[in-house]
Formats: C-alpha cells, sequence, structure tokens
C-alpha cells in the first residue's frame, strides 16, 4: 500500500493529475530509478494493445469488459493529452507528480548592438 503525502496531493491539484492516473501509470509506467514513467510513445502503443482487445471482448459480447476497457481507455487517452505522467517514489510513499513532455523556452541570443 502506498502513502500519499501532503506535496504530491498539494502537486496533483494543481497539475490536474487525478488519483485513477496515477494507478495507470503504476500498472503501466516504466522504472527509472526512483521514477515511473509513462510517456507519450509508451501511451500509444498500451491503447493499440487496448484496441485489440476491445474488438475481442466485442466478439464475445463481455460487457463487463468492454466497460472496464473503455474506463482504461479514457484514462490513458487523458494522460497522452498531458503529454505523459512522471512519479517519483521514495520507499512506499509517493513523492510528487508531473507532466512527463514539458517544454522550457530557450533565450534567444542578441546578436546586434544593444542601446
Amino acid at each position: 500500500m502506498v502513502k500519499l503525502t501532503r506535496h504530491i496531493k498539494e502537486k496533483m491539484s494543481q497539475r490536474g493529475i487525478h488519483k485513477d492516473l496515477l494507478d495507470v501509470v503504476l500498472i503501466y509506467g516504466v522504472v527509472k530509478k526512483d521514477k515511473v514513467i509513462l510517456n507519450r510513445k509508451r501511451c500509444k502503443s498500451i491503447l493499440v494493445r487496448l484496441d485489440f482487445f476491445y474488438k475481442k471482448a466485442r466478439a464475445l459480447k463481455d460487457t463487463i469488459h468492454i466497460k472496464n476497457l473503455r474506463k482504461s481507455r479514457s484514462i490513458i487517452l487523458k494522460i497522452l493529452d498531458k503529454g505523459g505522467v512522471t512519479l517519483v517514489i521514495m520507499g512506499d510513499s509517493l513523492i510528487t507528480t508531473y507532466n512527463t513532455n514539458i517544454k522550457f523556452k530557450r533565450r534567444r541570443r542578441y546578436k546586434g548592438k544593444r542601446k
């Protein structure tokens, strides 16, 4: 069982990341040192697998699995819209979370005379 720190609760509310998203990141994410990362590329491959299983479930007319697959697909699409989610873990507690693909603006150098 994992514990949520006060810091991660604040950051989750600021960044629009819900508990369902964290559960999916913990299931499907890739572990690198103390981080669990679920990026765009991995989300797209998961969507392909979910669509394959969805077609099988529709052929079998299994309504319970169809509902679960739709819910998982919607959560993966939310993560894909965010550009991926990274989760930082220490021991059994979740420290912080943030969107993976954060773009930093680079300052352009001025190549002329300054006034």
